[in-house]
């Protein structure tokens, strides 16, 4: 279930590997063979069959000439944010994101190809370096002012505890709970402000235990390490699902908002066209089997819009 708090949510993006964040990682010790398995599956990259859906003519015909021409969409993406974009085993780009661009590129009858950009840099470069950006952007008004947003999907922070909860975390009270997160994310500071409101109010603080990735944080919940992991609610659902039942959610996502594709503002019918191929496959089911592939099916929603208000 979906719950919606007043504050409005923060994009959680990973820290590059290469900022020596290495260091800031508790270790975690002798795991459990659970917990090893949950890392190697954590970073399983599941196999996403795209090859039946049909290009929708009707659909097609709204892509500018340019694009059509040229026979492919051009994506802008930040590839440190599994499981929505990052870099697979081969070293091209992967995630739900990724599938679904390639899903669109079929319904529209275009290759696509995703470009690694910096995130901060994708918003600026759309209509020009970029024809799209899909990279776990979420709709707010600031990002309206600049560019259009074609919603596709549905995304908050929530929890996840070893299986059997046997803690008995109850979020979003995590007061004298050992959290564990990915370092250099909106968690750092829900951590922080939970940890405040405890004392406040002159309970236990938060123990923090940030992480240098998700799967760490994921494995040291799974071995006994952590109370409770907490993250954006896609990369929770994906740790969750790859657990082979040693993790499970527990609460509501909350600060839910939804994500978008970035389109120019100058290019209506390419939105439109991105807009109708999504709903394509909403309406199909193709759209809730790439989800459910990557244990994001939580995310789905019912209807796609250009620039819906949030």
């Amino acid at each position: 279930m979906t719950s919606i708090r007043p504050r409005r949510r923060t994009l959680l993006r990973a820290l590059p590997l290469a900022l020596g964040g290495a260091a800031l990682a508790p270790a975690l010790g002798a795991c459990t063979h659970a917990s090893e398995r949950l890392d190697a599956e954590t970073n399983a990259i599941p196999e996403v069959d795209v090859s039946g859906i049909q290009e929708v003519a009707d659909l097609a015909a709204l892509v500018p000439a340019e694009i059509r021409e040229r026979g492919e969409l051009v994506n802008g993406a930040a590839l440190n944010y599994a499981p929505g974009e990052f870099v697979g085993s081969d070293g091209g780009a992967v995630g739900y994101d990724i599938d679904i661009l390639t899903a669109i590129g079929k319904v529209l009858g275009l290759e696509t190809r995703t470009e690694s950009a910096v995130f901060a840099q994708i918003i600026p470069a759309i209509g020009s370096t970029y024809d799209v950006g899909i990279s776990s952007f979420t709709i707010n008004p600031e990002r309206l002012e600049q560019v259009s947003m074609v919603s596709y999907f549905a995304a908050g922070m929530s929890y996840a505890v070893k299986t059997g909860n046997p803690y008995g975390i109850t979020p979003p009270d995590l007061c004298g709970t050992r959290v564990a997160h990915q370092v250099g994310t909106y968690m750092d500071e829900v951590v922080v402000e939970r940890d405040e409101a405890c004392r406040a109010d002159g309970g236990t603080g938060v123990i923090d235990q940030p992480y240098v990735g998700n799967a760490d944080a994921a494995t040291a919940v799974a071995g006994g390490k952590a109370d409770v992991l907490i993250g954006d609610s896609p990369v929770i659902a994906y740790a969750v699902d790859r657990s082979r039942d040693t993790l499970e959610q527990v609460g509501d996502i909350e600060d839910a908002a939804q994500n978008g594709i970035v389109v120019a503002q100058d290019q209506p019918e390419l939105a439109e066209a991105i807009r109708g191929a999504i709903q394509h496959l909403i309406d199909s089911g193709a759209l809730r089997e790439i989800l459910a592939a990557w244990g994001n099916e939580n995310g789905m929603i019912e209807t796609s819009e250009v620039d819906p208000q949030q």
